[in-house]
């Protein structure tokens, strides 16, 4: 239970409090949570593509005269196959990555303080719970984001350049979604990540079988995101297709709400209670 004693400090001087926690945020977000996320998507982005790059060379050394030359040429022929590549790499990997970002980011963001009592020591100083979770799953969000431009930038100088405005544009909105149905979980309670595991596949389900249905009982799935569409959006990206931006306000207004949500929980339900 986080002591009032903030309520009774100049706005400014609670805002400076927040801020220095800000630094530390970050710091732990990029030695705990960004560094596994970094090693486990780095490992399966190798996995993913170390073998078919190989297989490519091997392709490159015995395309036939008539391939290149359909091709306009060897170094066409070879930007060709790169460019496939990346495309079913995008299309079958970003969503992964966002995935699993989503929860590295924000696995136990509230939780893990309420079950091991840090917030005790944590809010004996004049500091909002409402303002100190929101600011860390800003910086997480943030730090993804930047997590995966470095990860892009390493990608286009081995293989092909990838990052753009609309890849980054997904990854910040999918991620929204996803770590706001995490952060709005770990504030209400322990299991963050099987909570949100559980709204995605649940999601995905009833929407696939009840999604079309005339049904107005039906209707209620729109209480829940359309996650079997999420493809669309990664397609795009991979396809260098135009977004589809009804389905990001969509998804992205989801994880709003839930994020708005968990502001609403930690401002008003005791840190104590778990």
């Amino acid at each position: 239970m986080s002591i009032p004693v903030h309520e009774a400090l100049p706005a400014r001087r609670h805002r400076g409090l927040v801020g220095l926690y800000g630094l530390w945020q970050f710091r732990d977000y990029l030695m705990e949570r960004g560094a596994a996320t970094l090693i486990v998507l780095g490992l399966f982005s190798y996995l993913s593509v170390g073998e078919k790059l190989s297989e490519l060379h091997y392709r490159a050394e015995h395309a036939t005269a008539a391939q290149i030359a359909q091709a306009g040429g060897a170094e066409a022929w070879h930007t060709a196959q790169l460019q496939a590549l990346t495309s079913n790499f995008l299309a079958s990997f970003l969503g992964v990555v966002v995935f699993v970002g989503a929860v590295f980011a924000t696995q136990g963001i509230v939780a893990n303080d309420r079950k091991t009592g840090f917030y005790r020591f944590l809010f004996a100083k004049p500091v909002s719970p409402t303002r100190y979770y929101g600011q860390a799953f800003v910086i997480h969000w943030a730090a993804f984001t930047a997590l995966v431009s470095a990860m892009a930038l390493v990608y286009g100088a081995l293989v092909q350049p990838i990052l753009s405005v609309p890849l980054l544009m997904a990854v910040a909105v999918m991620f929204l979604m996803y770590a706001g149905i995490e952060f709005l979980a770990s504030s209400m309670a322990r299991w963050d990540w099987l909570s949100m595991v559980a709204v995605a596949v649940t999601a995905t389900y009833l929407w696939g079988r009840f999604g079309t249905s005339p049904s107005p009982v039906a209707r209620l799935v729109y209480l829940l995101p359309p996650l079997h569409r999420t493809a669309e959006v990664y397609s795009a990206v991979a396809q260098g297709d135009a977004l589809p931006w009804h389905l990001l306000a969509w998804f992205g207004g989801y994880g709003l709400v839930c994020v708005v949500a968990a502001l609403f929980v930690l401002r008003y339900r005791r840190l104590a209670i778990i």
